[in-house]
């Protein structure tokens, strides 16, 4: 009897989840991550995400404190912020398809499952999202932002999925970052 073996079938799950999804107005960067698909077996996996930048005219305390504030806006807890050198770090893990107030699906591609429905929807997730305030020349601020998300199927072994970002909760957090350094 001819068997599929299940490590050959998440190869083909794994790297359909790591399709780019360029906006246009992002920066790509590529990250190779080894993925564990079976007890002893494990792949390298490319995985294409986005860098959305923005530019403030404020000062670098103002986009700071607007930075750490929008944990409010996005319902997503500060896992870390280091002032000195401006990156703050958003994180949540959820059992709940919704993230920050709308569908998992909204924010990230981590492929589809056996039904056909998207693995946001009913896999564990685990986002984080990293912002960086830098000095963009003049009197300008620049806040460049990048999600990383992870996706595991409640009970199951081996490494986490890992999810392309659609790019909508970096350009929501930069937007929010926007209102709260208006004038």
């Amino acid at each position: 009897m001819n068997r599929v073996r299940p490590s050959y079938c998440w190869m083909v799950i794994v790297t359909a989840a790591c399709t780019p999804h360029s906006t246009g107005d992002g920066t790509t960067t590529t990250d190779v991550l080894r993925t564990a698909v079976a007890p002893t077996e494990a792949i390298d996996v490319t995985r294409f995400s986005l860098i959305h930048a923005e530019e403030y005219a404020a000062t670098r305390d103002q986009v700071w404190n607007a930075l750490l504030a929008a944990q409010e806006d996005l319902a997503m807890p500060l896992q870390s912020a280091d002032t000195a050198g401006g990156v703050v770090v958003y994180y949540v893990q959820a059992n709940s398809p919704r993230i920050a107030g709308k569908p998992a699906w909204t924010w990230v591609d981590c492929g589809r499952g056996p039904g056909g429905a998207p693995r946001a929807d009913s896999y564990r997730l685990t986002f984080r999202l990293i912002a960086v305030v830098e000095p963009a020349g003049g009197d300008l601020m620049r806040v460049r932002t990048k999600l990383l998300a992870y996706a595991r199927e409640s009970g199951a072994t081996g490494d986490a999925l890992p999810c392309s970002s659609t790019g909508e909760l970096e350009k929501r957090t930069l937007a929010i970052v926007a209102a709260r350094v208006a004038p």
